[in-house]
């Protein structure tokens, strides 16, 4: 029945969507003449006074953000003659603010996020969407400064894109502005002494060069092998699958955590979390940590294996008893969860973060590999040591089997958080929160160190950390290259620019991604 609502729902937003793009198309052609030769100083001039004026010129800005054809340089070069400089400057400044965002939501009711989803369908469209932000941003600026880019269309489009809208806001005034001044304060004039023609010459230079510094800049980073640009959950807007050993150790509580205060901050869509042991208890300890983050809807599955790590754990047993006494809760298989949440999916949707053993992935590669290739965008590991091992790590080491056949046979980028890097950051709490927390008793149950604070190092939570807000001032990607597991479960990175494998290196000072893990965990 959800199933159905939701087809019901998306199949008329479409409609409405569809309907308000014809009601514009239609007002355009009815009144296109009218508005391309829109009289700005007959309107200024009969409201009456300079209040009146300027509210008249508002609504032209609307009208212009709605219909797409006024002319931009008539309503400045209208308002630079009718008002002082300062307070024509104040009158435009403000129109092409509420134009630039009117015409972004328009774009975002229209388009919402489609344009990107069906870039991401093809290789070069993925390409462009995974651009750093400050690439994206520098482009984006060159092609608000030069006056042969419309603003309203561009604007637009970046309406369907992800681009937040407080960067969208400051860039395009910054290089919109330039030119509004001009023409405010010189007017008609600007054409005697600028020759707009030769803007759109330039505005071809200019793009030919941005595309060959582009290509130049690809070639040197395949050389590189670093190509590759992880896109975070945050900012693709990826669904999330959290796969968790919770029990043998702590940090996997402070991971979960951390995944859902990043979601209740910044938005995203958490599909389940599942339990890749044995453990029945552990399963209690996911419910109680997501009923206590308000994300009781959020399914918990766990493995059909037997016996496997089925009582390893300090603290699971005394947090189910706690939080849930006698009351049973129901589970789902691993493989019919994935089977079923990713089937739902759409395609390059769905992030698989991993936190524990890879036995569910390796499961799910023997049955349904089809459902990775297709809705998979990457699977991010807390695994193994880099560049190398010399001894197992735990996560490979207890599996080392499902640790093979995955690194062996994935065909998604794979980006792995090492051991390395975790035990540099011991995080956790100071004292106990003042509501009590599921989490902090996990920590506390398992560091059963003397006084309140409670401190674990921190493998899960670089993991999730990273696969939420991706690289950011605390993370580096390596070049490309594949990751082996020997038979006794070391681990070895080798450089290859044609892999898709990559392991993190830290970029900030351990003390620094402490101190937000630590603010995570307490807010």
């Amino acid at each position: 029945m959800d199933e159905k609502k939701a087809l019901i729902k998306r199949n008329a937003g479409i409609a409405m969507r569809i309907l308000a793009a014809a009601a514009i198309i239609a007002l355009v052609i009815w009144k296109y003449k009218a508005l391309v030769n829109i009289d700005v100083r007959e309107i200024i001039k009969s409201s009456g006074s300079e209040l009146k004026a300027a509210g008249a010129i508002i609504l032209v800005y609307i009208v212009k953000a709605v219909t797409f054809v006024v002319p931009a340089s008539m309503i400045y070069v209208g308002v630079g003659v009718a008002f002082s400089p300062l307070k024509a400057l104040a009158v435009n400044a403000a129109g092409i603010t509420l134009e630039l965002i009117i015409t972004r939501l328009i774009g975002r009711i229209l388009g919402g996020k489609n344009v990107e989803k069906i870039l991401n369908k093809t290789k070069k469209g993925r390409k462009l969407t995974a651009t750093k932000d400050g690439t994206k941003y520098s482009v984006f600026f060159g092609i608000r400064f030069l006056p042969a880019f419309p603003i309203d269309f561009v604007s637009l489009f970046m309406g369907t894109t992800s681009m937040k809208f407080l960067p969208y806001l400051l860039i395009s005034l910054a290089g919109i502005l330039p030119r509004v001044i001009a023409f405010t304060i010189l007017g008609d004039k600007i054409y005697d002494i600028i020759p707009m023609k030769y803007f759109i010459t330039l505005a071809i230079v200019v793009v030919a060069a941005i595309l060959v510094y582009t290509a130049v800049r690809s070639i040197v980073r395949i050389i590189r092998g670093t190509d590759w640009n992880y896109e975070s959950v945050k900012d693709s807007g990826c669904s999330v699958i959290l796969d968790t050993d919770m029990g043998p150790d702590c940090d996997d509580a402070g991971a979960l955590a951390l995944l859902l205060a990043s979601i209740k901050r910044d938005g995203g869509n958490l599909l389940g979390v599942v339990n890749c042991t044995s453990n029945r208890d552990s399963d209690y300890v996911i419910r109680a940590i997501l009923d206590y983050y308000g994300f009781d809807d959020v399914p918990v599955a766990r493995t059909g294996r037997e016996g496997f790590l089925e009582n390893d754990s300090v603290y699971t047993a005394a947090v189910r008893e706690k939080y849930f006494g006698d009351k049973k809760i129901e589970t789902e298989n691993s493989l019919d969860f994935y089977t079923r949440a990713l089937e739902a999916a759409e395609e390059n949707s769905v992030v698989i973060v991993t936190i524990g053993m890879l036995n569910n992935i390796s499961e799910l590669i023997d049955s349904r590999a089809d459902l990775i290739d297709d809705k998979v965008r990457a699977l991010v590991c807390m695994a193994g040591k880099f560049p190398e091992s010399e001894n197992a790590e735990f996560n490979i080491q207890k599996d080392i089997e499902a640790a093979k056949n995955v690194f062996e046979n994935i065909k998604k980028p794979v980006v792995c958080s090492g051991y390395e890097i975790g035990e540099a950051i011991k995080s956790g709490f100071e004292k106990e929160p003042e509501d009590g927390s599921p989490v902090y008793d996990c920590y506390r149950a398992y560091c059963n160190d003397a006084g309140e604070k409670a401190e674990r190092c921190s493998w899960d939570l670089t993991a999730v950390h990273f696969a939420f807000d991706g690289c950011g001032k605390f993370y580096k990607l390596s070049p490309r290259g594949t990751i082996t597991v020997d038979d006794d479960g070391n681990n070895r990175f080798t450089p290859d620019r044609k892999a898709n494998m990559h392991y993190l290196t830290l970029k900030a000072e351990p003390r620094a991604v402490k101190y937000y893990f630590d603010k995570m965990l307490e807010d």
